[in-house]
């Protein structure tokens, strides 16, 4: 390819850019009122030096008996059976102590801190006047249910997944995670042990162990570190061990035509300072190693593949940058049923540089690239538009391995009421991909009515327009409902030596309509089932007439 690394290059010159141009700009206010909004009650906004005496912690069960249609056999059951968040694991995470002065940005960040918990349906915090000069701080949250056990099921691109499982990711009120399962899917059959700890010893420390006996190997994951928990945050530290045997499929058509086991061993080790938030902006600068060993192999059983890639070793220090501006606002309905989410207007973006070196155990020298922005503006007070971009390459004497950068934007309106219209884009480009990895697209990966890793390339794009609609009701205390008709097309191919787009590149488009149902009253993480029926209008005589989806995701 002659053409695409000079545009490559130049992509990446101006991605790089694109933090010191976001600098310039101030950053943007919330445009939306929310539950962050209501932080702020006009006793303390008339008193911003207000001391906070104590906090208050109301830690509220699935269900309460006191509204109506609510106390009833079967959900006083599961309030009686459901260990309710210690209050203690509320208080620990909000960023409010006593003593401190009372901050409506400090609260509204708990906010956002205590609903990233999946054991948490939501969580509103205000200031409570109780003499002059004083408060105090009360955090008002509700559990879900969080004991999950039995079947799952997915279909997606033609392909079934199946799962059995037991979790518990609020085990004894505690906010720490427990699971076991068991999974088939396309690609393997795994059986999974995984310990997570948010809070480790009270603290906003973070633990994580898992281990997973797969068909075609295993996989081990060791996580320990304090990280940058609020834009306040001065510093965080870090170690990390994740070992992978596996088989990697590569796909045409979605088919496997070629395959081969892939050992990959990753340890990282890292520490960061920042100087805190001021001026509703947050710098953190980060130092690390690196160390990941990758050998490949033929896979017992299968035949010698095609194509076998060279092993590889990256060994490196490593240094990182991040800017995170404060602009956050809450909204509902937008990706989700019902629940309240936190959306960032403000810039963030980051860079990372590293040298990878015989000297620290490597195989060659390489300079190690990766980098991303993202931003959000609301051009109408009922109109949203949010874009990304990142990329990341290994630079071999000047010549760009393993190169992706990727790009999205998307955009939202409200209509019909606080129905939505929603518009995507995405867009990826690939540079000398190690063999293992691949630029895939189709029924897995948002062109829904195709099967799944149908098309491979070094270019993707895909573009979805959706008109996604809310009741607005909860059904039996247990469910909201939405509903969706959308329209995909994308594409993913391959350019020539001479950088001409190949002959057979062609857009595929579906039509279709989906039920969302999203759970009110259940774990935060796959809260809501996707039903899709979705029509291709293109492909060739293996596609089939129809295709029809089941999943759980977290998102419309």
């Amino acid at each position: 390819m002659r053409t695409l690394p000079n545009r490559l290059t130049l992509a990446f010159v101006l991605l790089a850019a694109l933090p010191a141009r976001a600098q310039q700009e101030s950053p943007p206010t919330a445009a939306e009122p929310g539950p962050a909004a209501e932080v702020q009650t006009a006793q303390a906004a008339a008193d911003q030096s207000a001391k906070v005496r104590r906090i208050r912690v109301v830690t509220e069960n699935i269900f309460d008996p006191e509204k109506p249609g609510e106390d009833k056999l079967l959900f006083r059951f599961a309030d009686r059976f459901h260990i309710v968040t210690r209050p203690e694991v509320i208080e620990r995470q909000i960023l409010l102590k006593p003593g401190d002065d009372y901050s409506a940005e400090a609260a509204a960040e708990s906010e956002r801190i205590l609903r990233k918990n999946p054991y948490l349906y939501d969580a509103k915090i205000r200031p409570v006047p109780v003499s002059d000069g004083e408060v105090d701080v009360e955090v008002v949250t509700r559990d879900v249910w969080t004991l999950q056990g039995g079947i799952g099921f997915r279909r997606s691109g033609g392909t079934n997944t199946v799962h059995f499982n037991v979790e518990d990711i609020n085990f004894l009120g505690l906010g720490k995670t427990l699971e076991a399962w068991h999974q088939s899917s396309v690609d393997r059959t795994s059986n999974l042990l995984r310990y997570w700890d948010p809070n480790l010893f009270g603290t906003h420390g973070r633990l994580e162990a898992a281990y997973s006996a797969n068909s075609d190997g295993s996989t081990e994951r060791l996580v320990l570190e304090r990280p940058f928990y609020s834009l306040d945050t001065r510093w965080g530290l870090g170690v990390s061990a994740n070992l992978d045997d596996r088989v990697d499929p590569l796909y045409d058509r979605g088919r496997i035509f070629d395959r081969f086991q892939h050992q990959e061993d990753l340890f990282e080790i890292y520490a960061g300072l920042s100087p805190g938030l001021a001026n509703r902006s947050t710098h953190r600068w980060r130092a690390g190693f690196t160390y990941e060993r990758d050998r490949f192999s033929a896979a017992p059983g299968f035949d010698p593949p095609a194509i076998l890639p060279a092993d590889r070793v990256l060994a490196y220090p490593w240094i990182s940058y991040e800017r995170v501006q404060d602009g956050y606002f809450t909204a509902r309905d937008l990706d989700r049923l019902e629940r309240t989410e936190d959306v960032n207007l403000g810039r963030e973006y980051h860079l990372r540089l590293g040298w990878s070196s015989p000297v620290f155990g490597a195989d060659a020298e390489r300079l190690i690239v990766e980098t991303g922005a993202s931003l959000g503006w609301k051009p109408h007070p009922r109109q949203l538009v949010l874009a990304s971009i990142q990329g990341g390459s290994r630079l071999n004497r000047s010549v760009a391995e393993n190169l992706l950068m990727g790009g999205s934007l998307r955009y939202y309106l409200r209509d019909f009421g606080d129905n939505i219209f929603y518009v995507s884009l995405q867009a990826d480009v690939a540079h000398a991909l190690d063999a293992e990895n691949q630029l895939l697209l189709g029924g897995d990966t948002g062109l829904r009515g195709y099967p799944l890793r149908y098309l491979q390339g070094d270019h993707r794009v895909l573009f979805t327009v959706e008109q996604r609609f809310f009741s607005g009701r909860e059904f039996f205390h247990l469910a909201h409902l939405g509903a969706a008709v959308f329209f995909d097309t994308g594409s993913a191919w391959f350019e020539d030596g001479d950088g001409q787009i190949a002959a057979d590149r062609k857009l595929l488009h579906d039509i279709g309509l989906g039920l969302r149902i999203g759970s009110s009253r259940s774990s935060a993480r796959g809260t809501m089932i996707h039903l899709d029926l979705a029509y291709p209008l293109d492909g060739n005589r293996d596609v089939k007439h129809l295709q029809w989806l089941v999943s759980t995701r977290d998102s419309f």
